[in-house]
Order: C-alpha cells, then structure tokens, then sequence
C-alpha cells in the first residue's frame, strides 16, 4: 500500500509550508542519511515569475531544502530546461535566490549519457550529473499539459533529459502512449526517494506554459510518483484521460493507495479547465484520424517571429520564421512542443471536423 498525503496549503506563507513539509518528512523518518547528496529536481519549465504558475514554486523549494538541511543532507537544485538554462530560469522564477540564501548549487543538468533503461525503453539518455547524486526529491508543479493532459510527478523528471534531447523524443515516441511509456521509462532511471508536488496555485486551460493560474490550494506527496498523479489526476476529474495513468493501467504498474494528511480522499476541483486538445476518441481511432484532430496554429498577431517554436519543433514543421511563419501540417505530429514554449501564447489550436461534429 502506497501513501498518497493531501494537505490543505491556501496560500505561498513559509510557516505554513515548514509546517506540511515538516509533516512529511517526520512520516518517512530513514529516507535520508548525514551527508546524502540530494538533487531537488522542480520544475523549471521556462524563465518566468512565480505568479505566473509555470514554475515550482520557490518557497516550497526553501521549505524542503531547509529541512534537508537540518538533516545533515547536501541538497542541490537542479534541472535543464528545453530552451533555456537552469540559471535563467532560476533567476527570473526566484529559486536562485533561495539556492543563493541557503548556500545551494544550482545545477545545470547537462553533458547526457547512455544508461541502460528499466522498463520499457532499454537505451536512453540522461544528464550524467543526476547519476552523481545518492537522493533525489521531486519537486514538480500541478499543471495541465497540452499533448500529455496533465504534467506532474513522473513528467517532471524528464527535466532530467538534457536540453535539445528532449525534443527526439517526440519523434521516437510520437503516439503519446508510448511518449507515456518513455516518460516512465525516464522517471525509472533514479527515481526519486519523495514526490512532494506543489499545487498551491496550479496551472488550468493550455499549460504548461501558457494556461491560467488555478487556486487548488494543496500540496501532495508520496514515494510514488505514479500514485502520486494518479490521486492528482482524479482530483481534476481527469484519471480516464491522463496517458500516463492510462498507460500504468493497461501496464498494471499502479500500486493499491491509501489518502492521508490533511485530507482522507481527493477533492474535487470544481471548474478546473482540461487543456482544449484533450481527445474523447479511443487512442486507436486517434492514430487513424490525426489530421481531424486538434492541430497548432500560429496568432498573426501575437507572434513575434522570435523563433523559438521552429528551434524546438522536433520535426522541422515550422516554417519561414520572420513576418509570416507557417506549419507544415504534412510533417507535423500534433505534439504541441511548439505551443509549451511559446513564450507570448501565439499558438492556437485548429478543431478538424471530426473532432467538431463528434467531439473526438
């Protein structure tokens, strides 16, 4: 049985996350030894400010780090965003600062080596330097994502593929079950001893980047990480569609959960907004009808021509970048990497007329 805590956070108050963090950790008393280096891995998605809900927040970051530190441990942070560095986001996201006030290493999670998968992808690629950690503490953000629906615990860790890396995947594992399988696959490498997520102020509607903030109001941990997203995604009515929680079940990799904290079953999150490209289809009728489901599209307007969407498109896709930019829809795999970095929202999503007639 795997512990799954939910506890009631109403707001970014310092007293009140020592407090939950304290709370966790005096539950799972041996996870860490004296002089254990620890690798705190947030999401550092993109360099922007905490109210903006992209980010792990940094005072839930100062909160775990603190208490490592009180237990002799050495944590670190670390991450290594798709188009960014870790030292940019940190700055503008304020977990620099925090690294700086508590004497922490911010870790540019670079210079990728091959190790040998344990599940369903037997080759893959990491960052050399989370291998030279003895812990690692998952710190991830409670956000809607527009190819994977939700991004949470076990997505996090693919922050752990370095930099451009990541985007081969979306090519090597372009049906997004087996994008699920990959990030699993990722997640297994050195998974974390602790997931502690922060949902305090979620993201809803077309995330990771450019959705809206959400109060939800909570913070959630477990040793888990698929049971952790597991309770996440039921709090958002979003278990059946979620490809990872899918994939665990069809895989049968979920554990037997037991909800504790604060609260002893998830809550609901009434009007929480899915992303617009979550599908109804089967996944089968979605590989056979990809041209009428939902596709990018770029907003004139909002468009700076500023090419970061053609520099992380992983298939070439996006065209003739300066005052009229295109996608070729003929080589696009609708994996929306283009929209989760676009940092201006200038990318829509066009509604095939199956999905239209049908809601597919």
């Amino acid at each position: 049985m795997v512990s799954v805590e939910i506890y009631r956070v109403r707001w970014y108050e310092e007293a009140r996350l020592g407090e939950v963090v304290e709370s966790i950790f005096s539950s799972r008393k041996g996870l860490f030894s004296r002089g254990d280096r620890v690798l705190l891995k947030p999401n550092m998605l993109a360099p922007t400010r905490p109210e903006k809900a992209v980010t792990t927040h940094p005072l839930l970051v100062k909160a775990v780090a603190e208490k490592l530190l009180d237990l002799g441990a050495k944590p670190a942070v670390g991450d290594s965003p798709a188009l960014s560095s870790a030292e940019k986001v940190g700055r503008v996201s304020g977990i620099r600062a925090v690294a700086e006030e508590l004497g922490l290493e911010l870790v540019e999670l670079d210079s990728p080596v091959e190790v040998k998968g344990q599940s369903f992808f037997k080759r893959l690629e990491v960052s050399r330097k989370l291998l030279e950690f003895d812990r690692v503490v998952n710190l991830p953000k409670f956000k809607t994502h527009t190819q994977m629906v939700l991004t949470l615990a076990v997505k996090n860790m693919f922050g752990t593929v370095p930099g451009k890396l990541k985007a081969e995947w979306h090519v090597r594992a372009s049906e997004y079950m087996d994008f699920a399988r990959m990030l699993y696959s990722v997640y297994s490498v050195k998974p974390p001893v602790l997931n502690i997520m922060d949902g305090v102020v979620a993201m809803e509607g077309n995330g990771p980047q450019n959705g809206r903030p959400y109060p939800l109001g909570l913070v959630m941990a477990s040793e888990d990480g698929l049971a952790l997203d597991y309770v996440a995604s039921k709090i958002v009515k979003a278990e059946d569609l979620v490809y990872l929680i899918k994939m665990a079940k069809e895989e049968g990799l979920l554990p037997e959960i037991s909800v504790g904290g604060d609260l002893q079953d998830p809550p609901e999150a009434e009007g929480f907004a899915l992303p617009s490209t979550v599908p109804l289809s089967p996944s089968l009728a979605r590989r056979f009808l990809r041209r009428s489901l939902p596709r990018p599209k770029i907003i004139p307007e909002k468009c700076t021509a500023c090419g970061i969407c053609q520099e992380a498109c992983p298939t070439g896709s996006i065209l003739e970048v300066g005052k009229s930019p295109r996608i070729n829809y003929e080589t696009c795999i609708s994996c929306f990497v283009c929209q989760e970095v676009c940092p201006f929202d200038s990318i829509e999503f066009t509604q095939g007329i199956l999905r239209r007639i049908f809601r597919l």
